[in-house]
């Protein structure tokens, strides 16, 4: 079955028992062990969903996983959606499997998943809500304490439609309030990872309620749900704005009595220790996180950090439109982008202070690497920004903005949406394909960018851009070639527009390219580092191995090289290098399992030493990471 549902070729096995479910097999390779855990895919390769699993966890305080399934199935069988339920293991939790009878990308299912959550608060929504790699134990799959996820009915379920599951959320049981909305949409608090990738909600740090604290301090009695209550924890520590080194501390150091279920796990005869009880706090710290960061217009309110960076940005935004000088030109132009990113990345991030990476900031800014690292130098002597910390090891360097620096006054700007979605829609815009077209470029984005709000003469536009009229002028008949403008300077927009001009020029996927190279090169960076730092074999280096040294590197074929590096086929290959050698070998393993490539990066650089912990004269570039 797990064969004939799987919307990828093969699935993901925990042969360590450590729920990390870090390696796959393929289906030709026959079935895992009888007692190794395995979990299928939601999504195919595209990231489309073909399947929905419905986990009830039973880990969230004022619910339990029975309840809401009978809730669900209830749902599910007055729309006429036929559904699977699995019992999941010894934990009491269940599975409730959909497939669907067409791909749906994320996007569409979203609102699905949003009205499910809400209806049933022990649904588990991390699976759905990760389209690369969300999976859930496949039915039949072993569980890591024993037991299987055993079928509690006929596995011969017809597909669902998406138009059916609209049904379902039509006949949801959630009793919403008089005073609530019909439609109230659910929105998201901006989420940080701290320096070893954990998440943790922006904002300042918040003191834990006295009830919370006397239910972290208060043994747990043998009847009572360890799980349920350690949720509730969890989740108010999520929203206090605690992060994952604070949790781990109060469960293993302080080892808080409402935190057992970290420690331990259920059994039959009682609690045992947990052997994985490190993943196990990184997991349910994840969901707390993810849990906490939704919530409802009624009762989201701005921080006073994003109250601040909005001030910051909105100030920002006014300096520059009062300078247009300095954005003139070629470099003026690329250095407006690389400003407009970090303004962008300070929003998403809640705090003036940002970790960003030169690859990064290239890839938001629809750059190139080498541009990015030359601009941020001219955009510091002239004061708009400031690195607040250098980059030590894989970890980026710091930064911040100067909105109003050199002595000047705030601008008295006020932030609004719309601000913010002229910011965002300038980016998006610039990320687009067809600028990587030799005859458009930066300035070409920038003449069809000042056409598309008025229509002014060349000479207009060649003194507002800081450019000649020639170069006004080939700009031009390079976006008529391409079907963006018309003779009499009519602009044409949208991304379909966008696409098909890329399509005409013979640069579609152009950003994805350059997206892949540059997480290929930080991959390869934060693998020598995996070598250099971390020789207990973890999954990264049990995956690809040592770093390859020179000799192994003098094996690698150069054409390898080339298209690893992303060279064209025209241009002469790459010399053999060590550094060579390793992108070609990740390269590989990505296109063997491009699902698993980058989480295995991320595990990678979660485990190595923070930024304090590495010598301090060796400073090294993660310009790379």
């Amino acid at each position: 079955m797990a064969s004939a549902w799987s919307p990828r070729p093969y699935v993901r096995v925990d042969p360590r028992k450590a729920h990390t479910f870090s390696t796959t097999r393929r289906f030709t390779d026959g079935a895992p062990s009888p007692d190794v855990p395995y979990a299928l895919h939601l999504t195919d390769d595209a990231g489309r969903f073909r399947l929905l699993a419905l986990d009830f966890d039973a880990h969230h305080a004022g619910s339990t996983a029975t309840t809401d399934l009978a809730k669900c199935t209830s749902a599910l069988t007055t729309a006429g959606v036929e559904h699977l339920v699995c019992s999941s293991g010894p934990g009491g939790g269940y599975h409730v499997w959909i497939r669907l009878s067409a791909a749906i990308s994320p996007a569409r299912l979203t609102p699905v998943v949003d009205a499910f959550t809400a209806a049933w608060p022990s649904l588990d929504r991390g699976p759905l809500a990760n389209p690369r790699t969300g999976c859930v134990r496949a039915p039949g799959s072993p569980h890591r304490s024993g037991g299987a996820s055993v079928p509690l009915g006929d596995t011969d379920i017809r597909p669902a439609s998406l138009r059916a599951l609209h049904r379902v959320i039509e006949h949801l049981d959630t009793r919403p309030s008089p005073i609530s909305a019909p439609h109230q949409q659910v929105t998201t608090r901006p989420v940080q990872v701290d320096i070893q990738g954990h998440p943790y909600l922006a904002g300042p740090r918040r003191p834990l309620t006295a009830k919370i604290r006397a239910l972290a301090n208060t043994p747990i009695p043998a009847g009572n749900d360890a799980s349920a209550i350690g949720w509730s924890i969890l989740l108010a520590c999520a929203h206090s704005r605690m992060q994952h080194r604070d949790l781990a501390e109060a469960a293993f150091t302080a080892r808080w009595p409402g935190l057992e279920f970290l420690r331990t796990h259920r059994t039959a005869v009682g609690r045992a220790p947990r052997l994985d009880a490190e993943q196990e706090l990184t997991r349910q710290w994840t969901k707390a996180v993810t849990a906490a960061s939704y919530t409802s217009p009624a009762t989201c309110t701005t921080s006073p950090a994003r109250r601040t960076v909005e001030r910051t940005v909105a100030d920002l935004l006014a300096r520059m439109d009062s300078k247009p000088q300095q954005w003139q030109g070629k470099t003026g132009s690329q250095a407006r982008l690389v400003l407009l990113a970090l303004a962008a990345r300070t929003l998403d991030a809640a705090t003036e202070e940002v970790h960003f990476s030169e690859r990064d900031w290239a890839l938001a800014a629809g750059l190139a690497r080498d541009t990015v690292a030359d601009r941020l130098k001219d955009l510091t002597d002239r004061g708009w920004i400031r690195r607040t910390q250098r980059a030590v090891g894989p970890w980026a360097a710091t930064w911040r903005l100067l909105a109003h620096g050199g002595g000047e006054t705030r601008s008295g700007a006020v932030f609004s949406p719309a601000l913010e979605q002229r910011l965002r829609a300038e980016l998006e815009s610039a990320r687009a394909d067809i600028w990587h077209a030799r005859s458009l470029g930066v300035l070409g984005l920038r003449v069809w960018d000042l056409l598309r709000t008025q229509r002014l003469p060349v000479r207009q536009i060649a003194a507002r851009l800081g450019i000649c009229a020639a170069t006004v002028r080939s700009k031009l008949g390079a976006l008529q070639a391409y079907g963006l403008c018309t003779s009499n300077g009519r602009v044409y927009q949208g991304r379909s527009r966008l696409a098909r001009a890329a399509a005409l020029a013979g640069v579609t996927g152009a950003h994805a390219d350059r997206m892949r190279l540059y997480r290929l090169q930080s991959a390869v960076f934060v693998w020598w580092f995996t070598t250099r730092y971390q020789q207990d074999q973890s999954d990264a280096l049990g995956e690809w191995g040592h770093f390859p040294t020179p000799g192994e590197a003098e094996q690698v074929h150069p054409v390898d090289i080339a298209l690893a590096y992303g060279a064209t086929a025209t241009g002469p290959p790459v010399e053999a290098t060590t550094w060579g050698a390793a992108m070609a070998a990740q390269d590989r393993h990505r296109e063997a399992d491009p699902a698993s490539w980058w989480e295995l990066v991320a595990a990678a650089r979660a485990a190595l030493p923070a930024p304090d912990v590495l010598a301090a004269p060796h400073q090294w570039s993660s310009a790379a990471a």
